[in-house]
């Protein structure tokens, strides 16, 4: 009979896999969630390398933080305990790691995703005791002697600079070269940076290896483990032998230099001087012209000090010596100042309607309002400020040696312009435009252009005193 259990048993529906199925489900599932882990894991190893070289930037920025704050960098860590180490005022080694306890941040922060530590390598004469605080030494970059209050390094004076990249400073190369030495850092296509007063490594997944066996190394990873001047940021691969995913971060003398100094960018007070401000005038008068004679020397041991109330309307040359020229008023139409050779120093109130020479020496000269005729400033380390604007039709070159430019006077955005070309020529020099801003900078590609031969650019100080900058 065909009762209504016998309906329910015949008609109920059946849920699941039988044994053969789920094996089936189970195999594709398999080979899918291999295919998945083939593409992750390519994946993960290269979100790790990013995140190493994020904590590298930010050390790098912790590292030039501290230098702002105690006007020096810290030395390698050697012994692991976070803490910098010397032996007096050098660096007891040039290679270690961070001494993350100085820098104020926590030990994983100096680590990559391996746990592996980062390096940390400096300038190679910081263990040298006679060279860390010689302002003429890279090394200086890491002098002590004056913690907190004034750094013993110069824009100026301290390596690298146009004709001396420092000795003891390291060369990275690119990935232009599969070798990275003394031969293949001679062509510049193949180096990213050759000022690099610090080196930062992270080794990544094989730093074990690097740090233990690196003489087995394959030639860029050995080439960031040894201990020459020479690290190689070659082209990452996965590839036996190979195998590389260094990640390197440099920091070069010159961002050190400008982003410490920047706060202490000021030109030292340099007014008019008069009999009774502590020079004692050699010869001072109303106005010098065509029928005045004026008495110079020519003796080093005897410098001219010559004080002019109003205006210059005739050719002056000051000859040798380290002399003392301010001017009042004016220079006028066709007159001509020429400093002469020595140390020597201009002052000039009001406009300079005539070429001006600064002669060979270490000179330095204040323009009061625009420049419009020709600025020569002629060999050796020379200082100029003018305090208006670069007008065209006007010459201003630096001309040999390491110079540094003023343009506009602070406060004032009526000055600072500039107009026409202005040429640092040869040497180290360095440009500080105090009314104009980076943001304007990057935007103002005519200004830009007027901008010749100058390596480093430095902009309005924001009210903390910093200033931006550009290595140009």
């Amino acid at each position: 009979m065909y009762t209504h259990e016998n309906k329910q048993a015949c008609c109920k529906t059946q849920f699941g896999f039988s044994l053969v199925e789920l094996m089936i489900v189970t195999v594709i599932i398999g080979i899918a969630l291999i295919g998945f882990s083939n593409q992750t894991g390519p994946l993960r190893h290269g979100q790790k390398i990013k995140e190493s070289q994020s904590s590298l930037q930010n050390i790098k920025q912790e590292i030039l933080d501290y230098g702002r704050v105690h006007k020096y960098l810290p030395c390698p860590d050697s012994d692991s305990d976070g803490l910098e180490n010397r032996s007096g005022f050098a660096c007891s080694t040039s290679v270690g790691t961070v001494p993350y306890l100085d820098l104020g941040i926590q030990k994983q922060e100096t680590q990559d995703n391996w746990n592996n530590a980062f390096r940390y390598a400096v300038n190679t004469d910081v263990t040298d005791a006679n060279l860390i605080c010689d302002k003429r030494s890279s090394a200086s970059f890491f002098c002590n002697q004056g913690a907190d209050v004034t750094p013993w390094f110069t824009l100026t004076d301290t390596p690298p600079t146009s004709n001396n990249r420092g000795n003891g400073n390291y060369y990275l190369c690119n990935q232009n070269t599969t070798t990275c030495n003394a031969s293949t850092v001679a062509n510049n296509t193949n180096t990213a940076l050759n000022t690099a007063s610090v080196i930062l490594v992270a080794y990544n997944q094989d730093g074990e290896a690097a740090a233990s066996h690196c003489a087995q190394q394959n030639a860029a990873s050995k080439e960031n483990c040894d201990t020459d001047l020479y690290y190689h940021q070659a082209a990452a691969s996965n590839q036996g032998n190979q195998f590389f995913d260094d990640s390197i971060v440099a920091i070069s003398g010159y961002e050190i230099k400008s982003y410490i100094l920047s706060q202490m960018v000021n030109w030292d007070s340099f007014n008019s001087t008069t009999t009774s401000s502590g020079l004692t005038a050699t010869y001072e008068d109303f106005d010098i012209t065509a029928d005045d004679t004026v008495p110079v020397s020519n003796s080093p041991d005897t410098p001219d000090v010559i004080l002019v109330n109003r205006n210059v309307e005739t050719n002056l040359n000051l000859g040798g010596g380290d002399d003392y020229l301010a001017i009042g008023n004016n220079v006028g139409t066709g007159a001509q100042i020429d400093t002469g050779q020595g140390d020597d120093q201009l002052y000039i109130v009001g406009q300079a309607l005539a070429n001006i020479d600064l002669g060979r020496g270490n000179d330095s000269f204040v323009l009061g309002t625009d420049l419009v005729e020709n600025l020569n400033a002629d060999w050796g380390n020379d200082k100029v400020w003018i305090q208006g604007n670069v007008l065209s039709g006007s010459n201003l070159d630096m001309n040999k040696d390491d110079d540094v430019l003023w343009v506009g006077l602070p406060g004032n955005d009526l000055t600072g312009q500039i107009n026409e070309d202005i040429n640092g020529g040869s040497g180290y020099d360095i440009l500080v435009l105090e009314n104009t801003t980076k943001a304007q900078w990057d935007s103002d590609l005519t200004l830009q252009s007027h901008v010749i031969n100058f390596e480093l650019v430095m902009f309005k100080a924001d009210p903390s005193g910093n200033r931006e900058y550009v290595v140009y």
